[in-house]
Protein backbone atom coordinates (compact mmCIF):
# COMPACT_ATOMS: atom_id res chain seq x y z
CA UNK A 1 0.00 0.00 0.00
CA UNK A 2 1.24 3.49 -0.90
CA UNK A 3 0.85 5.21 2.48
CA UNK A 4 1.84 8.61 1.08
CA UNK A 5 -0.94 8.40 -1.49
CA UNK A 6 -3.45 7.46 1.23
CA UNK A 7 -2.28 10.42 3.32
CA UNK A 8 -2.49 12.67 0.26
CA UNK A 9 -6.10 11.61 -0.35
CA UNK A 10 -6.98 12.36 3.27
CA UNK A 11 -5.20 15.70 2.99
CA UNK A 12 -7.17 16.40 -0.19
CA UNK A 13 -10.39 16.08 1.78
CA UNK A 14 -9.27 18.46 4.52
CA UNK A 15 -7.83 20.86 1.95
CA UNK A 16 -11.10 20.81 0.03
CA UNK A 17 -13.02 21.72 3.16
CA UNK A 18 -10.54 24.42 4.13
CA UNK A 19 -9.92 25.88 0.68
CA UNK A 20 -13.21 25.56 -1.15
CA UNK A 21 -15.38 26.44 1.80
CA UNK A 22 -13.16 29.09 3.31
CA UNK A 23 -11.05 30.66 0.56
CA UNK A 24 -12.55 34.07 -0.35
CA UNK A 25 -11.33 33.92 -3.91
CA UNK A 26 -13.00 30.55 -4.40
CA UNK A 27 -16.18 31.77 -2.70
CA UNK A 28 -16.15 34.78 -4.94
CA UNK A 29 -15.73 32.73 -8.10
CA UNK A 30 -18.51 30.29 -7.25
CA UNK A 31 -20.96 32.96 -6.15
CA UNK A 32 -20.08 35.22 -9.04
CA UNK A 33 -20.94 32.58 -11.63
CA UNK A 34 -24.01 31.51 -9.66
CA UNK A 35 -25.45 35.02 -9.57
CA UNK A 36 -24.37 35.97 -13.05
CA UNK A 37 -25.70 32.88 -14.80
CA UNK A 38 -28.80 32.16 -12.73
CA UNK A 39 -30.02 34.76 -10.27
CA UNK A 40 -28.79 37.86 -12.10
CA UNK A 41 -30.11 37.03 -15.55
CA UNK A 42 -33.26 35.20 -14.61
CA UNK A 43 -34.55 37.24 -11.69
CA UNK A 44 -32.88 40.62 -11.39
CA UNK A 45 -32.62 41.37 -15.08
CA UNK A 46 -29.55 43.50 -14.38
CA UNK A 47 -26.01 43.46 -15.64
CA UNK A 48 -23.67 41.07 -13.80
CA UNK A 49 -21.46 43.69 -12.14
CA UNK A 50 -24.34 45.83 -10.87
CA UNK A 51 -26.22 42.84 -9.48
CA UNK A 52 -23.12 41.38 -7.89
CA UNK A 53 -22.34 44.72 -6.27
CA UNK A 54 -25.86 44.75 -4.85
CA UNK A 55 -25.88 41.15 -3.58
CA UNK A 56 -22.29 40.75 -2.32
CA UNK A 57 -20.81 44.24 -2.00
CA UNK A 58 -18.01 43.19 0.37
CA UNK A 59 -16.69 40.53 -2.01
CA UNK A 60 -17.07 43.01 -4.87
CA UNK A 61 -14.84 45.47 -3.00
CA UNK A 62 -12.22 42.74 -2.53
CA UNK A 63 -12.34 41.95 -6.24
CA UNK A 64 -11.73 45.63 -6.95
CA UNK A 65 -8.68 45.64 -4.65
CA UNK A 66 -10.39 48.01 -2.22
CA UNK A 67 -9.30 46.05 0.83
CA UNK A 68 -9.68 48.73 3.51
CA UNK A 69 -13.22 49.47 2.39
CA UNK A 70 -14.03 45.76 2.46
CA UNK A 71 -12.77 45.42 6.04
CA UNK A 72 -14.79 48.41 7.25
CA UNK A 73 -17.94 47.55 5.31
CA UNK A 74 -20.90 47.59 7.72
CA UNK A 75 -23.83 46.58 5.52
CA UNK A 76 -26.23 43.73 6.31
CA UNK A 77 -24.33 41.40 3.97
CA UNK A 78 -21.07 41.80 5.93
CA UNK A 79 -19.18 38.51 6.24
CA UNK A 80 -17.00 37.91 9.28
CA UNK A 81 -14.99 35.42 7.30
CA UNK A 82 -14.33 37.77 4.38
CA UNK A 83 -13.38 40.49 6.86
CA UNK A 84 -10.91 38.22 8.66
CA UNK A 85 -9.43 36.82 5.45
CA UNK A 86 -8.98 40.29 3.99
CA UNK A 87 -7.15 41.34 7.15
CA UNK A 88 -4.91 38.28 6.76
CA UNK A 89 -4.23 39.17 3.11
CA UNK A 90 -3.20 42.68 4.11
CA UNK A 91 -0.95 41.05 6.70
CA UNK A 92 0.85 39.09 3.96
CA UNK A 93 1.16 42.23 1.87
CA UNK A 94 2.81 44.14 4.71
CA UNK A 95 4.86 41.45 6.49
CA UNK A 96 8.61 42.04 6.60
CA UNK A 97 10.64 40.07 4.06
CA UNK A 98 14.00 39.01 5.53
CA UNK A 99 17.14 40.31 3.85
CA UNK A 100 19.23 37.61 2.22
CA UNK A 101 22.81 37.01 3.27
CA UNK A 102 25.56 37.44 0.66
CA UNK A 103 25.93 34.60 -1.81
CA UNK A 104 28.29 31.84 -0.61
CA UNK A 105 27.64 32.94 2.99
CA UNK A 106 26.84 29.43 4.19
CA UNK A 107 26.94 29.45 7.99
CA UNK A 108 25.02 26.37 9.06
CA UNK A 109 27.30 23.64 10.28
CA UNK A 110 27.82 20.71 7.90
CA UNK A 111 26.25 22.48 4.91
CA UNK A 112 27.99 21.73 1.62
CA UNK A 113 30.85 24.14 0.86
CA UNK A 114 32.65 22.01 -1.74
CA UNK A 115 32.34 24.63 -4.46
CA UNK A 116 29.59 22.78 -6.33
CA UNK A 117 26.25 24.53 -5.75
CA UNK A 118 23.47 22.64 -4.01
CA UNK A 119 20.31 24.51 -4.88
CA UNK A 120 16.94 24.07 -3.21
CA UNK A 121 14.09 25.48 -5.31
CA UNK A 122 10.71 26.53 -3.90
CA UNK A 123 8.13 26.53 -6.70
CA UNK A 124 4.49 27.40 -7.36
CA UNK A 125 3.90 24.26 -9.40
CA UNK A 126 5.71 21.70 -11.54
CA UNK A 127 5.53 18.86 -14.00
CA UNK A 128 3.77 16.48 -14.37
CA UNK A 129 0.71 18.04 -12.74
CA UNK A 130 0.96 21.45 -14.41
CA UNK A 131 2.19 22.07 -17.95
CA UNK A 132 2.87 25.73 -18.68
CA UNK A 133 5.62 28.14 -19.65
CA UNK A 134 6.45 28.40 -15.94
CA UNK A 135 6.96 24.66 -15.45
CA UNK A 136 8.76 24.32 -18.80
CA UNK A 137 11.31 26.98 -17.83
CA UNK A 138 11.77 25.47 -14.37
CA UNK A 139 12.27 21.93 -15.60
CA UNK A 140 14.68 22.90 -18.36
CA UNK A 141 16.76 24.96 -15.93
CA UNK A 142 16.88 22.13 -13.39
CA UNK A 143 17.86 19.47 -15.94
CA UNK A 144 20.54 21.74 -17.42
CA UNK A 145 21.96 22.43 -13.95
CA UNK A 146 22.12 18.71 -13.21
CA UNK A 147 23.90 18.13 -16.53
CA UNK A 148 26.54 20.65 -15.43
CA UNK A 149 27.21 18.96 -12.10
CA UNK A 150 25.02 20.99 -9.76
CA UNK A 151 22.88 19.19 -7.19
CA UNK A 152 19.29 20.39 -7.22
CA UNK A 153 16.13 19.60 -5.31
CA UNK A 154 12.71 21.18 -5.88
CA UNK A 155 9.92 21.70 -3.35
CA UNK A 156 6.47 22.80 -4.49
CA UNK A 157 4.26 25.11 -2.44
CA UNK A 158 2.26 23.85 0.50
CA UNK A 159 -0.64 21.67 -0.61
CA UNK A 160 0.37 21.38 -4.27
CA UNK A 161 -0.71 19.50 -6.40
CA UNK A 162 -3.84 18.91 -4.32
CA UNK A 163 -4.58 22.62 -4.80
CA UNK A 164 -5.10 21.96 -8.52
CA UNK A 165 -7.09 18.77 -8.02
CA UNK A 166 -4.23 16.29 -8.56
CA UNK A 167 -3.08 13.61 -6.12
CA UNK A 168 0.68 12.87 -6.10
CA UNK A 169 1.76 9.23 -6.05
CA UNK A 170 4.88 9.79 -3.96
CA UNK A 171 6.32 12.39 -1.60
CA UNK A 172 9.14 12.91 -4.11
CA UNK A 173 8.28 12.55 -7.79
CA UNK A 174 11.26 12.27 -10.15
CA UNK A 175 10.84 13.66 -13.65
CA UNK A 176 13.82 13.21 -15.99
CA UNK A 177 16.04 12.84 -12.95
CA UNK A 178 14.73 16.02 -11.28
CA UNK A 179 13.29 15.41 -7.78
CA UNK A 180 10.10 17.36 -7.03
CA UNK A 181 9.13 17.07 -3.37
CA UNK A 182 5.53 17.66 -2.28
CA UNK A 183 4.87 19.18 1.13
CA UNK A 184 1.39 17.97 1.98
CA UNK A 185 0.09 18.72 5.50
CA UNK A 186 -2.20 16.15 7.07
CA UNK A 187 -4.63 18.96 7.84
CA UNK A 188 -4.52 22.04 5.63
CA UNK A 189 -4.24 25.12 7.90
CA UNK A 190 -7.23 27.46 7.85
CA UNK A 191 -5.49 30.81 8.28
CA UNK A 192 -2.99 32.31 5.84
CA UNK A 193 -0.46 32.86 8.63
CA UNK A 194 -0.73 29.23 9.75
CA UNK A 195 -0.20 28.11 6.15
CA UNK A 196 2.92 30.24 5.82
CA UNK A 197 4.23 28.94 9.16
CA UNK A 198 3.70 25.34 8.06
CA UNK A 199 5.34 25.98 4.68
CA UNK A 200 8.40 27.51 6.38
CA UNK A 201 8.61 24.62 8.86
CA UNK A 202 8.49 21.98 6.14
CA UNK A 203 10.87 23.85 3.83
CA UNK A 204 13.44 24.16 6.64
CA UNK A 205 13.00 20.46 7.39
CA UNK A 206 13.73 19.57 3.76
CA UNK A 207 16.71 21.95 3.73
CA UNK A 208 18.29 20.41 6.83
CA UNK A 209 18.11 17.07 5.05
CA UNK A 210 19.28 18.29 1.61
CA UNK A 211 21.90 20.77 2.91
CA UNK A 212 21.66 23.46 0.19
CA UNK A 213 24.10 26.30 -0.36
CA UNK A 214 21.33 28.59 -1.61
CA UNK A 215 17.52 28.79 -1.80
CA UNK A 216 15.96 29.83 -5.11
CA UNK A 217 12.32 30.86 -5.53
CA UNK A 218 10.15 32.60 -8.10
CA UNK A 219 7.51 35.29 -7.98
CA UNK A 220 5.30 36.21 -6.26
CA UNK A 221 5.85 37.86 -2.85
CA UNK A 222 4.09 35.01 -1.01
CA UNK A 223 6.97 32.73 -2.01
CA UNK A 224 9.47 35.39 -0.95
CA UNK A 225 7.87 35.58 2.51
CA UNK A 226 8.34 31.84 3.02
CA UNK A 227 11.78 31.45 1.48
CA UNK A 228 13.28 34.53 3.15
CA UNK A 229 12.15 33.25 6.56
CA UNK A 230 13.57 29.81 5.85
CA UNK A 231 16.87 31.27 4.60
CA UNK A 232 17.10 33.44 7.72
CA UNK A 233 16.63 30.38 9.94
CA UNK A 234 19.19 28.38 7.95
CA UNK A 235 21.71 31.18 7.56
CA UNK A 236 22.05 30.85 3.77
CA UNK A 237 21.36 33.20 0.82
CA UNK A 238 18.14 33.25 -1.18
CA UNK A 239 17.48 34.23 -4.78
CA UNK A 240 14.30 35.79 -6.17
CA UNK A 241 13.49 35.04 -9.80
CA UNK A 242 11.00 37.53 -11.21
CA UNK A 243 8.95 35.79 -13.88
CA UNK A 244 6.13 38.30 -13.97
CA UNK A 245 4.59 41.32 -12.30
CA UNK A 246 1.78 40.20 -10.00
CA UNK A 247 0.16 43.61 -9.72
CA UNK A 248 0.36 44.28 -13.46
CA UNK A 249 -1.17 40.90 -14.30
CA UNK A 250 -3.97 41.61 -11.81
CA UNK A 251 -4.50 45.04 -13.36
CA UNK A 252 -4.69 43.61 -16.89
CA UNK A 253 -7.88 41.72 -15.94
CA UNK A 254 -9.82 44.96 -15.67
CA UNK A 255 -11.34 46.71 -18.69
CA UNK A 256 -9.00 49.42 -19.98
CA UNK A 257 -11.31 52.19 -18.79
CA UNK A 258 -11.18 50.83 -15.20
CA UNK A 259 -7.42 50.25 -14.95
CA UNK A 260 -6.46 53.76 -13.85
CA UNK A 261 -8.79 53.55 -10.85
CA UNK A 262 -7.71 49.97 -10.06
CA UNK A 263 -4.05 51.06 -10.06
CA UNK A 264 -4.87 53.30 -7.08
CA UNK A 265 -6.41 50.45 -5.06
CA UNK A 266 -5.05 49.04 -1.81
CA UNK A 267 -4.16 45.72 -3.41
CA UNK A 268 -2.26 47.18 -6.36
CA UNK A 269 -0.35 49.63 -4.17
CA UNK A 270 0.55 47.08 -1.48
CA UNK A 271 1.39 44.30 -3.96
CA UNK A 272 3.68 46.62 -5.93
CA UNK A 273 5.48 47.63 -2.74
CA UNK A 274 5.81 44.06 -1.44
CA UNK A 275 7.14 42.78 -4.77
CA UNK A 276 9.70 45.59 -4.68
CA UNK A 277 10.61 44.62 -1.10
CA UNK A 278 11.19 41.03 -2.22
CA UNK A 279 13.54 42.15 -4.98
CA UNK A 280 15.45 44.48 -2.68
CA UNK A 281 15.81 41.96 0.15
CA UNK A 282 16.93 38.96 -1.93
CA UNK A 283 20.62 38.10 -2.12
CA UNK A 284 20.29 38.29 -5.90
CA UNK A 285 17.48 38.87 -8.37
CA UNK A 286 16.98 37.09 -11.67
CA UNK A 287 15.22 38.87 -14.51
CA UNK A 288 14.00 37.31 -17.74
CA UNK A 289 14.85 40.31 -19.92
CA UNK A 290 16.66 43.65 -20.10
CA UNK A 291 13.26 45.34 -20.29
CA UNK A 292 12.30 43.71 -17.00
CA UNK A 293 15.67 44.61 -15.46
CA UNK A 294 15.17 48.28 -16.28
CA UNK A 295 11.71 48.15 -14.69
CA UNK A 296 13.29 46.73 -11.52
CA UNK A 297 15.90 49.48 -11.44
CA UNK A 298 13.09 52.04 -11.63
CA UNK A 299 11.59 50.37 -8.56
CA UNK A 300 14.81 51.08 -6.69
CA UNK A 301 16.48 47.67 -6.98
CA UNK A 302 20.27 47.88 -7.24
CA UNK A 303 21.39 47.11 -10.79
CA UNK A 304 24.41 45.20 -9.46
CA UNK A 305 22.23 42.48 -7.93
CA UNK A 306 20.04 41.91 -11.02
CA UNK A 307 21.07 39.14 -13.44
CA UNK A 308 19.30 38.63 -16.78
CA UNK A 309 18.72 34.93 -17.43
CA UNK A 310 16.44 34.92 -20.47
CA UNK A 311 13.97 32.36 -21.66
CA UNK A 312 15.59 29.82 -23.94
CA UNK A 313 15.13 26.72 -26.05
CA UNK A 314 16.52 23.23 -26.12
CA UNK A 315 19.52 23.01 -28.42
CA UNK A 316 17.95 20.05 -30.23
CA UNK A 317 15.29 22.37 -31.70
CA UNK A 318 17.71 24.85 -33.25
CA UNK A 319 17.83 24.21 -36.98
CA UNK A 320 15.76 21.03 -36.62
CA UNK A 321 14.74 19.55 -39.99
CA UNK A 322 11.16 18.40 -40.51
CA UNK A 323 8.50 17.89 -43.17
CA UNK A 324 5.63 20.31 -42.50
CA UNK A 325 3.22 18.37 -44.71
CA UNK A 326 3.94 15.04 -43.04
CA UNK A 327 3.53 16.55 -39.57
CA UNK A 328 0.18 18.07 -40.54
CA UNK A 329 -0.92 14.65 -41.75
CA UNK A 330 0.27 13.04 -38.51
CA UNK A 331 -1.67 15.56 -36.40
CA UNK A 332 -4.80 15.36 -38.53
CA UNK A 333 -4.57 18.93 -39.81
CA UNK A 334 -5.45 20.06 -43.35
CA UNK A 335 -2.51 20.77 -45.65
CA UNK A 336 -3.46 24.38 -46.36
CA UNK A 337 -2.26 27.83 -45.27
CA UNK A 338 -2.23 27.81 -41.47
CA UNK A 339 -1.41 30.66 -39.12
CA UNK A 340 -1.79 30.58 -35.37
CA UNK A 341 -0.36 30.56 -31.90
CA UNK A 342 0.66 28.09 -29.19
CA UNK A 343 -0.17 29.84 -25.94
CA UNK A 344 -2.16 30.14 -22.75
CA UNK A 345 -5.64 31.12 -23.86
CA UNK A 346 -6.10 34.23 -21.74
CA UNK A 347 -7.19 37.78 -22.47
CA UNK A 348 -3.83 39.58 -22.62
CA UNK A 349 -2.56 37.21 -25.34
CA UNK A 350 -4.80 39.07 -27.82
CA UNK A 351 -6.24 36.00 -29.51
CA UNK A 352 -9.47 37.90 -30.17
CA UNK A 353 -7.44 40.19 -32.43
CA UNK A 354 -6.01 37.12 -34.15
CA UNK A 355 -9.53 35.84 -34.87
CA UNK A 356 -10.64 39.23 -36.19
CA UNK A 357 -7.57 39.30 -38.43
CA UNK A 358 -8.40 35.78 -39.63
CA UNK A 359 -11.87 37.01 -40.63
CA UNK A 360 -10.12 39.43 -43.00
CA UNK A 361 -8.06 36.62 -44.56
CA UNK A 362 -10.52 34.27 -46.32
CA UNK A 363 -7.87 31.81 -47.54
CA UNK A 364 -6.28 31.26 -44.14
CA UNK A 365 -7.01 28.77 -41.34
CA UNK A 366 -6.20 29.74 -37.76
CA UNK A 367 -4.80 27.20 -35.28
CA UNK A 368 -4.85 27.91 -31.54
CA UNK A 369 -3.05 25.37 -29.37
CA UNK A 370 -3.52 25.69 -25.62
CA UNK A 371 -6.26 26.24 -23.12
CA UNK A 372 -7.41 28.85 -20.66
CA UNK A 373 -10.20 31.02 -19.34
CA UNK A 374 -10.72 32.95 -22.58
CA UNK A 375 -11.44 29.92 -24.76
CA UNK A 376 -15.28 29.96 -24.46
CA UNK A 377 -15.36 33.65 -25.41
CA UNK A 378 -13.07 33.02 -28.37
CA UNK A 379 -15.19 30.11 -29.59
CA UNK A 380 -18.25 32.37 -29.43
CA UNK A 381 -16.36 35.12 -31.27
CA UNK A 382 -15.37 32.70 -34.04
CA UNK A 383 -19.06 31.85 -34.47
CA UNK A 384 -20.06 35.52 -34.50
CA UNK A 385 -17.42 36.29 -37.13
CA UNK A 386 -18.56 33.36 -39.26
CA UNK A 387 -15.13 31.72 -39.28
CA UNK A 388 -15.67 28.75 -36.96
CA UNK A 389 -14.98 26.44 -39.93
CA UNK A 390 -11.55 28.09 -40.33
CA UNK A 391 -10.51 28.11 -36.68
CA UNK A 392 -9.07 25.04 -34.97
CA UNK A 393 -8.95 24.97 -31.17
CA UNK A 394 -6.53 22.11 -30.51
CA UNK A 395 -6.55 22.49 -26.72
CA UNK A 396 -3.68 21.54 -24.46
CA UNK A 397 -0.97 19.31 -25.98
CA UNK A 398 1.88 17.34 -24.34
CA UNK A 399 5.23 19.10 -23.98
CA UNK A 400 7.18 16.34 -25.71
CA UNK A 401 5.29 16.80 -28.99
CA UNK A 402 4.46 20.52 -28.79
CA UNK A 403 7.19 21.40 -31.30
CA UNK A 404 5.22 19.56 -33.98
CA UNK A 405 2.30 21.96 -33.55
CA UNK A 406 4.67 24.87 -34.12
CA UNK A 407 6.00 23.09 -37.20
CA UNK A 408 2.55 23.01 -38.83
CA UNK A 409 2.35 26.81 -39.01
CA UNK A 410 3.17 29.01 -41.98
CA UNK A 411 3.23 32.05 -39.69
CA UNK A 412 3.43 32.13 -35.90
CA UNK A 413 1.42 35.03 -34.46
CA UNK A 414 2.06 36.80 -31.14
CA UNK A 415 -0.84 39.30 -30.97
CA UNK A 416 -0.41 40.31 -27.32
CA UNK A 417 -2.36 43.25 -25.94
CA UNK A 418 -0.48 46.39 -24.96
CA UNK A 419 -0.48 46.20 -21.15
CA UNK A 420 2.04 46.84 -18.39
CA UNK A 421 2.73 43.13 -18.02
CA UNK A 422 3.06 42.31 -21.74
CA UNK A 423 5.48 45.19 -22.25
CA UNK A 424 7.86 43.55 -19.76
CA UNK A 425 7.34 39.75 -19.78
CA UNK A 426 9.05 37.73 -22.53
CA UNK A 427 7.44 34.46 -23.74
CA UNK A 428 9.29 31.21 -24.47
CA UNK A 429 7.02 30.46 -27.44
CA UNK A 430 8.67 33.05 -29.69
CA UNK A 431 12.04 31.32 -29.30
CA UNK A 432 10.63 27.92 -30.22
CA UNK A 433 9.11 29.36 -33.39
CA UNK A 434 12.42 31.01 -34.27
CA UNK A 435 14.37 27.82 -33.59
CA UNK A 436 12.11 26.01 -36.06
CA UNK A 437 12.56 28.87 -38.59
CA UNK A 438 8.88 29.84 -38.62
CA UNK A 439 8.18 33.50 -39.57
CA UNK A 440 6.71 35.51 -36.70
CA UNK A 441 4.26 38.40 -36.67
CA UNK A 442 4.19 40.02 -33.23
CA UNK A 443 2.69 43.01 -31.46
CA UNK A 444 5.17 45.86 -31.36
CA UNK A 445 6.00 45.63 -27.65
CA UNK A 446 9.42 46.02 -25.98
CA UNK A 447 9.45 42.50 -24.51
CA UNK A 448 8.54 40.90 -27.84
CA UNK A 449 11.16 42.89 -29.75
CA UNK A 450 13.78 41.85 -27.20
CA UNK A 451 12.94 38.15 -27.19
CA UNK A 452 12.89 38.01 -31.03
CA UNK A 453 15.93 40.33 -31.32
CA UNK A 454 14.17 42.63 -33.81
CA UNK A 455 14.36 39.93 -36.50
CA UNK A 456 10.60 39.55 -37.10
CA UNK A 457 7.65 41.55 -38.36
CA UNK A 458 5.90 43.82 -35.85
CA UNK A 459 2.50 45.43 -35.88
CA UNK A 460 0.62 47.80 -33.53
CA UNK A 461 -1.11 45.93 -30.71
CA UNK A 462 -4.92 45.81 -30.55
CA UNK A 463 -5.28 46.39 -34.30
CA UNK A 464 -6.70 43.38 -36.23
CA UNK A 465 -6.56 45.19 -39.58
CA UNK A 466 -2.85 45.94 -39.28
CA UNK A 467 -2.30 42.42 -37.99
CA UNK A 468 -4.01 40.92 -41.05
CA UNK A 469 -1.85 43.07 -43.33
CA UNK A 470 1.34 41.97 -41.58
CA UNK A 471 0.32 38.30 -41.80
CA UNK A 472 -0.36 38.69 -45.53
CA UNK A 473 3.07 40.23 -46.09
CA UNK A 474 4.74 37.48 -44.07
CA UNK A 475 2.94 34.76 -46.04
CA UNK A 476 4.02 36.33 -49.34
CA UNK A 477 7.63 36.70 -48.25
CA UNK A 478 7.70 33.19 -46.78
CA UNK A 479 11.25 33.78 -45.55
CA UNK A 480 12.30 31.63 -42.59
CA UNK A 481 12.75 33.21 -39.19
CA UNK A 482 16.25 33.92 -37.97
CA UNK A 483 17.61 30.89 -36.14
CA UNK A 484 17.85 31.36 -32.39
CA UNK A 485 21.44 32.02 -31.38
CA UNK A 486 23.40 29.51 -29.34
CA UNK A 487 23.39 31.80 -26.32
CA UNK A 488 19.61 31.43 -25.94
CA UNK A 489 19.76 27.84 -24.73
CA UNK A 490 19.07 26.25 -21.36
CA UNK A 491 22.66 25.03 -21.25
CA UNK A 492 23.92 28.61 -21.49
CA UNK A 493 21.45 29.66 -18.79
CA UNK A 494 22.65 26.91 -16.46
CA UNK A 495 26.24 28.08 -16.90
CA UNK A 496 25.20 31.60 -15.97
CA UNK A 497 23.19 30.43 -12.95
CA UNK A 498 26.14 28.45 -11.61
CA UNK A 499 28.21 31.64 -11.66
CA UNK A 500 25.45 33.43 -9.74
CA UNK A 501 25.17 30.67 -7.13
CA UNK A 502 28.95 30.54 -6.65
CA UNK A 503 30.42 33.98 -7.48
Amino acid sequence: MNFFKVQAKFSAITLSISKHSLDPNDIFQRLWFLFKERFVKNELGQSGNNAFNMVLPQAFLIRQGRLSEAIHYEGPERSRFLTRRTQESIGQLTTIIFEGSPLRATTIENFDTSGHPRVLFYLNNSLPHTQSGYTERTHNILTALIDQGATVHAVTRLGYPLLVGKIPHHAVEKIDGVPYERIIPTVYPRSLQARDDEAVRQLVEVARRFKPTVLHTTTDYKNALIVSRAANILGIPWIYEVRGELESTWLSRFPVEEQELASQSDFYTLAHKQETNAMQMASAVISLSEVSKQAMIKRGVAASKIHVVPNAVDESLIGKTYDKHEIRKELGLPDITIIGSITSVVGYEGLDDLLRATALLPDVTCLIVGDGTARPELENLANELGISDRVIFAGHQPNDTIWKWYATLDVFVLPRKDTKVTRVVTPIKALIAQALRIPIVASDLPALREITRNHEQYTPADNPTELATAITISLKNSSPSKTTTRTQTWTANATQLRSIYSP
